[in-house]
């Protein structure tokens, strides 16, 4: 059998990678890490290691309090899944600590799965790395592919918004205004400026064309991912066969919050863009994009 396919689905943030693993892992073409953000790729700088592996202990302990919660419950299929998860986290923490000169040990541990057409990093921050990464990625193994979903600029910006609303709000916080808050910053004072960068259509596009060699790349619209049409450009791209999802609404969407109408026209101005860029360089935008475009 020939090597799997190696897919990097580098973005964007909040556009759908979750969704996506979520297919890929119960695809039967498909042999998923229980890992699915590897962050192999971004933090070859120490002090990344030393942050990433820390998250990484501390979701072990998580899992071995899961794990035992599973065994007192006599819940015999959770422990197994746990295990699973714990033995292939343990695996790449290994991986980050050991000699990356040659990204064979991180090559082992994602591709090693027994006879698959498929394998998969799913990192979102690998769309912010310099262009000599993504070649030193797209190296790695001759059947490797990116894909990069892009979701309407405002709902992916809200989104991510939201997100880091809810990680950072403290109890006596309420979620909306502090949702609408640092939209506020973002528009008004030029902070967090992180967000904002994860949604650069136009600068990331660019770099991922400059840098990965033709034909391994596929930009796709997140409207499109849950369509039949999409779904089997998708599978056409990455050689494995069309199969139906079990699931079908997004993944961590999280609570809805409504924003503040004095903001949205402001955020739309500064997104524009974005949307004429994607318009005239990827191709006609879904309705959720021209109804917002009109807005703006």
């Amino acid at each position: 059998m020939t090597d799997p396919t190696l897919l990097y689905c580098v973005g964007a943030t909040k556009a759908g990678t979750s969704w996506l693993y979520r297919y890929l892992h119960d695809h039967p073409d498909c042999a998923m890490p229980a890992v699915k953000e590897a962050h192999y790729w971004d933090t070859f700088d120490p002090d990344r290691a030393d942050k990433q592996l820390t998250a990484f202990r501390l979701r072990l302990r998580e899992l071995r309090d899961l794990k035992t919660d599973a065994q007192d419950a006599g819940r015999g299929w959770q422990v197994a899944n746990a295990d699973r998860r714990i033995t292939d986290m343990k695996a790449l923490m290994s991986v980050l600590e050991g000699d990356r000169a040659d990204d064979l040990a991180y090559g082992a541990w994602l591709t090693d799965r027994g006879e698959t057409r498929l394998v998969a990093d799913m990192t979102p921050n690998y769309a912010t790395l310099p262009d000599s990464m993504l070649k030193r990625m797209a190296r790695l193994s001759p059947n490797t592919k990116f894909v990069f979903l892009i979701r309407d600029p405002l709902d992916r910006l809200w989104s991510h918004i939201r997100m880091q609303a809810r990680r950072q709000r403290q109890s006596h916080e309420k979620y909306e205004k502090k949702s609408n808050n640092i939209l506020y910053r973002i528009l008004n004072r030029g902070q967090e400026t992180h967000i904002l960068e994860r949604g650069d259509y136009p600068a990331i596009i660019a770099r991922l064309r400059r840098a990965i060699p033709k034909g391994r790349l596929l930009v796709m619209f997140t409207e499109d991912l849950m369509r039949q049409d999409g779904l089997s450009q998708l599978c056409s791209f990455l050689d494995i066969s069309y199969a139906e999802p079990a699931v079908t609404t997004p993944v961590h969407s999280g609570p809805e919050v409504v924003m503040l109408d004095k903001l949205r026209p402001k955020a739309l101005k500064l997104l524009n863009e974005h949307y004429t860029w994607v318009a005239k360089n990827i191709g006609p935008l879904p309705q959720r994009w021209q109804d917002n475009l009109a807005r703006a």
